[in-house]
């Protein structure tokens, strides 16, 4: 039955995540981070965790999806770190006409053949694949690099504006 209950619940997150309403304008990534970092700053502090990273841009995107997107990378740090303190690291540069974001940690990894299952609520992924959704809806990718043992990194890609003399 607890089978049964996280494919539902995977099912319905890809369900809001498809129809849910975009709402895109100018977006300082910087602000949806911190926001996002003080909401979990309680588990944070419970397991140690140290969140780095570079100046993040400015982006034209849904803030709330961005946001949900940020907090599910650095919730899955959390949840799948090793037996070191979690080592979070957020940057974003700039590649071609987009924004490449990333999500590093040092938790226990992913087997490359699963990396595409990580995205897939029919094996069993719960919130990667309404993010996968929520990327693509404002005109971006997202996927992971990562081995067993070696932590993970998730990029997503977002259409780029004018940010850090880069013009887009």
């Amino acid at each position: 039955m607890p089978e049964l209950k996280r494919w539902a619940a995977a099912l319905w997150a890809l369900a809001r995540a498809r129809f849910a309403l975009r709402l895109t304008r100018q977006v300082e990534a910087d602000a949806v981070l911190a926001r996002v970092l003080a909401d979990l700053r309680p588990d944070l502090e419970a397991a140690g965790a140290q969140v780095h990273g570079g100046s993040l841009p400015v982006a034209r995107v849904d803030p709330r999806h961005l946001g949900q997107v940020l907090r599910v990378l650095v919730g899955n740090a959390l949840r799948h770190r090793g037996n070191e303190a979690p080592h979070i690291h957020v940057s974003a540069r700039p590649v071609g006409r987009e924004w490449l974001f990333s999500v590093r940690d040092n938790g226990v990894g992913i087997d490359p053949g699963g990396h595409h299952e990580a995205f897939s609520a029919l094996a069993g992924a719960r919130e990667l694949p309404a993010c996968e959704i929520l990327v693509r809806r404002q005109g971006g990718r997202m996927w992971v690099e990562s081995a067993r043992g070696q932590g993970a990194t998730f990029y997503f890609t977002l259409p780029a504006t004018r940010r850090m003399g880069h013009v887009c």
